[in-house]
């Protein structure tokens, strides 16, 4: 075998061991690099090709839900062309999950009566951060219609510690997560952990958060929340203003919760909240919102009303500054009958 087919066995083998560890339950999400994502080439594709022998998106499972006209105004499907140097598609394989997928792998079910927990994980010192908590618990309870309970802190682990990475040391999201395995109670439907520290996993720069597929734990990080962005024409860094870092947490948090629900990373539809990001400018180019694959999954998990649903997120949307995320909602709860109970029904 030439060194060239060595190299490419070895790329194949490294994405596959990624997909693989996906399946088993432990997944990074809203991981990213530093800097900006490289803007898109003519040459995006075929460097996907190059590098696995394989189109990025030539795997992915047929999509098995059919939205009315309301859900598709606005959501486009994701093509090779996503697949562009430095972005997420292009870094890592995904298997995706349509709707058949997911009820078939026996996803984590979450009853009305179990409870989120939110649970500070070693002390909150950040101003900035620790006026985040209450609203990012707030947002959770309506996104997934599920009580939502600010509980008494958890110790970080300092073994997860490494002093020499980032600005400030960072702690190991994977050390972390382990920690975590066991400390979500059984009456609880999933817990999530939030930090201030900054987070990494082994051969990324950092993460903002993981969440675990099957043990209804996880966590994710304020620390980035805040941090200027780059523009894309000049290339020089802006500072962000409110409401940004409250809606980048927001967008971490109920990733992760997604994640515990058993959802996988978003292959199907451009810029849904359950989208891998590989970078800063990837995450802010994602919304606030589930596409309407990942919609209909929870809908079927969690049974809950989609209109008083989305009235209850455009009314926090107002209330905070989340302007186009407000006029989102308000949409999509137009286009649900305000029933007592619309999950049973078909998508619209």
């Amino acid at each position: 075998m030439d060194r060239e087919s060595k190299r490419r066995l070895f790329a194949w083998t490294a994405l596959l061991g990624f997909s693989l560890t996906l399946t088993l339950g432990l997944t990074a999400a809203v991981a990213m690099f530093v800097g900006s994502t490289p803007p898109a080439g003519e040459h995006a594709v075929d460097d996907y090709l190059a590098r696995t022998g394989h189109r990025c998106l030539g795997h992915v499972p047929e999509l098995d839900h059919a939205p009315g006209a309301t859900w598709t105004e606005g959501w486009e499907r994701l093509t090779e062309q996503d697949c562009r140097p430095g972005s997420w598609l292009n870094q890592f394989r995904e298997e995706g999950q349509n709707l058949l997928r997911y009820r078939a792998d026996q996803p984590n079910r979450v009853a009305q009566d179990q409870p989120i927990l939110l649970r500070p994980l070693g002390r909150i010192e950040r101003p900035d951060a620790a006026r985040l908590v209450e609203p990012v618990r707030e947002f959770v309870s309506l996104y997934f219609q599920l009580e939502t309970r600010l509980e008494e802190g958890l110790s970080l682990p300092a073994e997860a510690l490494d002093p020499k990475r980032g600005d400030e040391g960072q702690y190991d999201a994977d050390v972390v997560l382990q920690a975590l395995d066991g400390t979500c109670p059984a009456q609880a439907g999933a817990c999530l952990a939030v930090t201030d520290r900054d987070l990494y996993v082994p051969d990324l720069q950092y993460v903002f958060g993981l969440g675990h597929f099957r043990k209804r734990v996880g966590v994710f990080s304020t620390y980035r929340v805040g941090k200027p962005r780059r523009n894309a024409v000049t290339g020089e860094r802006e500072a962000v203003r409110d409401p940004e870092p409250l809606r980048r947490a927001l967008k971490i948090a109920v990733h992760e919760l997604g994640h515990e629900l058993s959802l996988a990373h978003c292959v199907h539809y451009r810029h849904c909240v359950m989208a891998g990001t590989n970078s800063m400018a990837e995450s802010d180019a994602g919304r606030l919102t589930l596409c309407p694959l990942d919609h209909e999954k929870l809908r079927w998990n969690l049974e809950f009303d989609p209109y008083r649903r989305f009235k209850d997120l455009a009314k926090f949307a107002h209330r905070h500054g989340l302007h186009p995320e407000a006029r989102y909602y308000e949409r999509m709860a137009r286009s649900y009958p305000g029933a007592a109970n619309a999950a049973g029904a078909g998508g619209l």
